[in-house]
């Protein structure tokens, strides 16, 4: 119970209806009454029940317990780096797609990467990655340069082995130059696959122009062969990722039927960003406003299904219910150049996908620098530092400073500079920032709710 006078210690908080959001810079949560707020703000005395609910959960400075609460602080300050974790290698800019939003600008006859790059890029990575890698290729496709993959994964483990380090590989694909000899090797090496799922053919084809036919058709058939073999335990199930445009806002309930349809119950649903081809376009985009009346619909059907007993469930939400539910920094928020770095098919060393993607576009603002080049240099650059204070938000942003989701929020240094002109963005402007938000709202909302909260406590204690 709470003491009759007592400091709140720092914290943030939102209006909801008759509530009030409260978090703190442990990345813990809690509602109180709307009429509670300003009596917790000032110090007067409140309900016994609520005041050891915020006791227990770091909002009284007087009494704060240390040994719980200081472990995951020291975490969400990063306290056990140990150098970048992700390292997401562009084998090539060649693709047989011609997707009308196209991050990576790819095309017919793009650039491979070389076996001396690819040999140069996996010096890098090995003089400054973690003990536990990540390597995962993308391109492009990247089964059109299978060679260098090839050498990647062999290399990688050899070292790997070698050094006592763990290294897993994944692979993002559009799958159409997937045949059973590639599958075999892939599979044999442990590669997770992803790919990309817009919907049903009908909205899967509109964007996603394939060569040979039918984009949908082909990644149908690289799913059937993914699926067989992990019915066998012979792979990880494959992944998916919906692209969010305006062919998809109709079809919320149909594209989660679909991913299940394909036997994928992990259903990854994101907004059209502003990189590559989808610079500068309306004819895709979705405002903000529309993609969370998109994104409230689809998740809404994924936990009616639940109840139904039929398991799905949604990898963004998960992310955010994770960190939400434990206060501990989720794994795959891989951070921009501390976590996470990106290496274009000409060895170009970048923080961030996005960053690589910006590149492919013909914008090299956020490139760091070459494989041959020191991490060091590039941590200590200008451009480096403001990277690394850029993970850190609250620091950095002043709206972040005051938002209740900032703890489990990341801002994005390409999205403000594509979207806005700007490195560090106006995040009262941002349609990035809206989103997030938004999306915050909505699963703060569900785990009000009992028998909700029920449901996505046991996506994050079952899935990963």
């Amino acid at each position: 119970m709470a003491p009759k006078k007592y400091r709140p210690s720092d914290f943030n908080f939102s209006r909801r209806g008759g509530t009030c959001l409260l978090s703190n810079d442990f990345a813990i949560s809690a509602e109180i009454r709307s009429g509670e707020l300003l009596r917790f703000a000032s110090g007067a005395t409140l309900p016994a029940a609520v005041g050891k609910t915020l006791s227990s959960r770091g909002f009284f400075r007087d009494y704060l317990d240390f040994e719980k609460l200081m472990p995951g602080h020291f975490a969400a300050l990063l306290a056990d780096w140990a150098g970048p974790h992700v390292h997401i290698v562009a084998v090539t800019g060649d693709c047989d797609h011609a997707c009308l939003y196209c991050g990576a600008s790819a095309s017919a006859g793009g650039r491979h990467m070389s076996m001396a790059t690819a040999k140069k890029t996996l010096d890098f990575i090995f003089r400054n990655g973690a003990r536990d890698l990540v390597i995962e290729f993308q391109g492009g496709e990247p089964l059109r340069n299978f060679g260098a993959v090839r050498y990647i994964v062999e290399e990688a483990g050899r070292r790997a082995a070698k050094e006592g380090r763990k290294v897993h590989f994944s692979m993002v694909s559009n799958l159409a130059s997937l045949n059973a000899e590639k599958l075999e090797y892939l599979a044999s090496r442990s590669v997770t696959l992803c790919t990309s799922l817009d919907g049903p053919a009908r909205i899967h084809d509109q964007a996603r122009k394939f060569s040979g036919g039918s984009s949908h058709a082909a990644a149908a058939r690289g799913i059937a062969a993914v699926n067989k073999l992990a019915a066998k335990g012979r792979i990880e199930p494959l992944n998916a990722i919906c692209t969010v445009t305006k062919f998809s806002l109709p079809y919320p309930r149909g594209i989660v039927d679909e991913f299940l349809e394909r036997g994928i119950k992990r259903v990854q649903l994101g907004p059209l960003e502003p990189l590559g081809r989808a610079a500068g376009t309306d004819s895709l985009a979705v405002s903000p406003e529309a993609f969370l009346s998109f994104y409230s619909k689809a998740l809404d059907y994924m936990l009616r299904l639940n109840r139904e007993g039929v398991e799905v469930y949604e990898k963004g939400a998960l992310m955010f219910i994770k960190h939400i539910v434990s206060g501990e920094r989720p794994r795959y928020q891989n951070l921009d150049l501390l976590y996470r770095l990106a290496y274009g098919p000409d060895g170009s060393v970048y923080g961030s996908d996005e960053a690589r993607l910006a590149a492919a576009g013909g914008n090299d603002f956020f490139r760091l620098g070459c494989v041959t080049g020191s991490f060091g240099d590039m941590v200590s650059s200008p451009l480096g530092r403001a990277l690394l204070l850029s993970c850190f938000p609250r620091l950095a942003q002043p709206r972040c400073a005051r938002c209740p989701y900032s703890a489990y929020c990341r801002v994005s240094p390409v999205y403000s500079y594509a979207a806005q002109g700007s490195f560090w963005g106006d995040m009262m402007t941002s349609g990035r920032c809206q989103v997030f938000m938004g999306v915050f709202d909505i699963i703060f909302d569900k785990l009000a709710r009992p028998a909700t909260r029920k449901l996505l406590e046991r996506w994050a204690e079952k899935y990963q």
